[in-house]
Parts: C-alpha cells; sequence; structure tokens
C-alpha cells in the first residue's frame, strides 16, 4: 500500500489499538493525513494528546516508513 492511500485510510482499518483511535476522535483525526497537517507544536497542544498516544503513532509510522511525516516542512504555513 502506498502512502497515499495509508495516509487517506481511517485509523480502525490500519490496525491502530481502540484507545488510540478514541483520542483521535477527541483530538479531531480521522486519517494520518488530519495529522500530517499540523505542526507538532499544534499536536502536542491538542486536548488528548499523550505520549501513549504519539508513540502508537511513531511505532506505526516508523514500521511504515513514514515517520517523517511528524517533522515540520520547512516554509509550510500551517494552519
Amino acid at each position: 500500500m502506498n502512502a497515499d492511500k495509508i495516509l487517506s485510510i481511517s485509523f480502525s482499518k490500519l490496525g491502530f489499538s481502540k484507545s488510540f483511535c478514541d483520542d483521535c476522535e477527541i483530538m479531531g483525526f480521522k486519517t494520518l493525513k488530519d495529522i500530517a497537517s499540523i505542526s507538532p507544536e499544534q499536536l502536542v497542544s491538542k486536548k488528548g494528546f499523550s505520549y501513549n498516544w504519539l508513540g502508537e503513532l511513531s511505532a506505526y509510522l516508523n514500521k511504515k516508513g513514514l515517520l517523517h511525516l511528524l517533522q515540520p516542512i520547512p516554509g509550510k504555513s500551517y494552519g
């Protein structure tokens, strides 16, 4: 499965835990694309964010070779 497709699939279909999916709902995220569209600073300030949640996200992205999506994009205006 290519990166673009993975970014558009709901978390529950990607195999994330129920807890992770519940936290995503609290934060207003439906897909990985939603997470990648905000800055790291915005991400950690979201209500519902936790480092356990970030750990599960990071492990998944690393496994898929997509960990770079958590890096801010130079010159990109977030919001």
